[in-house]
């Protein structure tokens, strides 16, 4: 949504990239190159309601993205060879992007493919089996859709007294504040497995189908075997149910991680040997987290946390940073800074390495 915080983060972009700072410090920093996250990539209008709206992009931005790389000479290249890049003892070529997109969205296919194999540029899709299967839920976006229908929701939240809580929906202001309310409370007040059923009843009461949502956004295992037979495509893990691995003690997230990747090799008969956290935030994957995918064999690991890619990354393999393209920045004077390393730089502290 185009929140205050939103249009001053613009409005430091378009200053960053109209003073020329993003170049400058471009040619004096030693970044390898930056790993980019998207997720929808669709040309469909958006809702004036939308807090899910960081999340989709434009296929003509995904376009623009791309020419601008090769227009900045950034060599786009496949997981595999960045790590390899990442690992090598020879002095840094020219640097480079991977394009990530996490979940198995239908648009990735339908929209974002396309517009790659124009360019005949490698990708990774980050997958977790129980999006496709309907064993985890889009509850984000579920949420979003009752929000977005409802000017009032009345929800039983234990320690909030003893009968239903009422909430204000009545319009975007209120119903972005609801919306954060219950984000905030599925994700910090109930576990992972319960925030399925809470979002679930939450549905159900107000008639959202949470299972045509999953069908109508998520690939299937036939769309699945059109990207394992894309000699372009790299296929990653994503856990098995889209669970955040910190919230989980260590033998669930364990089961997590192996399980998801099981399911993906029986269906794919590629092992996966990289992988995206979901969320992938501090509090979703943390250090323990990190160290558990090092141990389990995979040669990456990412996580959303802004940042570009340095020398110093491979001793943190399990823990790379990643660029969102951000839906809410759709304009070459927001975006370009981010390619430069700048705005993350400045937003961490200067800091290179984010692996606590």
């Amino acid at each position: 949504m185009n929140t205050a915080k939103t249009r001053n983060t613009r409005r430091v972009l378009a200053g960053i990239n109209f003073t020329g700072l993003d170049r400058i410090y471009q040619q004096l920093d030693s970044e390898l190159g930056m790993i980019l996250t998207f997720h929808h990539v669709h040309p469909h209008p958006i809702p004036k309601f939308a807090p899910n709206a960081h999340l989709t992009v434009h296929p003509q931005f995904l376009e623009t993205v791309i020419r601008l790389l090769l227009r900045r000479k950034i060599d786009i290249i496949s997981l595999d060879e960045a790590c390899m890049r990442i690992e090598s003892d020879e002095p840094p070529g020219r640097r480079f992007a991977v394009f990530t997109f996490d979940d198995g969205y239908q648009d990735t296919l339908v929209h974002a493919v396309p517009i790659l194999k124009k360019y005949d540029l490698p990708y990774t899709v980050y997958l977790a089996p129980g999006l496709i299967e309907g064993t985890a839920d889009l509850w984000w976006e579920a949420i979003e859709r009752v929000v977005r229908q409802q000017d009032r929701l009345m929800i039983q939240i234990p320690g909030m007294g003893m009968g239903p809580t009422e909430l204000d929906c009545s319009n975007l202001l209120q119903k972005a504040d609801t919306f954060q309310f219950l984000l905030d409370y599925l994700t910090n007040e109930v576990s992972e497995e319960d925030q399925r059923q809470v979002v679930r009843e939450l549905c159900w009461i107000y008639k959202i189908d949470v299972d045509a949502l999953m069908k109508s956004e998520i690939m299937n295992w036939q769309q699945v075997e059109s990207l394992r037979a894309d000699p372009n495509c790299t296929i990653g893990a994503h856990t098995l149910k889209h669970r955040a691995l910190a919230r989980l003690d260590l033998a669930e997230a364990r089961d997590e991680v192996i399980s998801g990747a099981a399911v993906l090799e029986a269906q794919t008969g590629q092992r996966p040997q990289h992988f995206a956290y979901p969320y992938g935030y501090r509090k979703a994957a943390g250090h323990r987290d990190f160290e558990l995918l090092a141990s389990l064999g995979f040669k990456t690991a990412v996580t959303t946390r802004g940042g570009m890619i340095f020398p110093s990354h491979r001793e943190h393999l399990s823990a790379l940073p990643r660029i969102s393209v951000n839906g809410l920045y759709q304009k070459l004077r927001y975006f370009s800074p981010f390619i430069s390393g700048l705005p993350t730089r400045l937003s961490t502290g200067m800091r290179r390495l984010d692996v606590s």
